[in-house]
């Protein structure tokens, strides 16, 4: 990614108005990329917003290009051939939004329902969050008196990360112990992969 840590890509797209500006690009046939205005209005998002999201997808995260046509700049699905993780994520969230978009069929305009590895992303848009996760999952189960020990992070910043794995669906804190939860859907855990990779 063209930033260095992927947990910086995990908090940019941890978001749902992100996800729909990327799953329109994504899923779009257009392979000339489509211009902003097409974009807002097809994700009923203001152009200011929508060209914020697609300037973030494309710097930070690297997975949509920019190209200018006349007075018009076109944005089209396109990893960032430089880095190998782009290209992974890139290639398994484009496969997922083209099946979502070929069995879905909106219901008086309504919106799609979130991706549930959008609901893994708050628990990997932190770094420290990150360690403790990979600490975790590595172990399967683990004391946190163990964890703040072997970390150096205070019991309470632990339990306060611990806190949000397990709303995200990542842990299970049964006392003074943790519980890994591995993922059911496959992006979640590439996303995982990749944020401990």
């Amino acid at each position: 990614m063209k930033t260095r840590e992927f947990w910086k890509v995990c908090k940019k797209l941890a978001n749902e108005e992100r996800i729909d500006v990327l799953r329109k690009v994504m899923a779009s046939p257009d392979k000339n990329g489509l211009p902003v205005g097409q974009i807002s209005e097809a994700v009923r998002l203001g152009q200011p917003a929508t060209s914020t999201y697609l300037a973030q997808l494309q710097a930070d995260c690297g997975l949509v290009t920019c190209e200018r046509d006349g007075r018009y700049c076109l944005y089209r699905a396109e990893p960032d051939r430089s880095d190998a993780k782009a290209a992974e994520l890139f290639s398994a969230l484009r496969k997922f939004f083209i099946a979502e978009a070929a069995g879905w069929a909106p219901v008086n305009g309504a919106r799609p329902i979130a991706p549930p590895f959008l609901y893994v992303l708050p628990a990997l848009a932190n770094a420290t969050r990150v360690r403790l996760l990979g600490l975790v999952r590595e172990r399967k189960r683990a004391a946190v008196a163990k964890i703040v020990e072997e970390t150096g992070v205070t019991r309470i910043n632990v339990h306060r990360h611990l806190a949000c794995m397990e709303r995200c669906g990542l842990v299970a804190l049964d006392g003074d112990e943790v519980i890994w939860r591995e993922p059911l859907d496959s992006l979640s855990r590439l996303f995982i992969k990749l944020s401990l990779a």
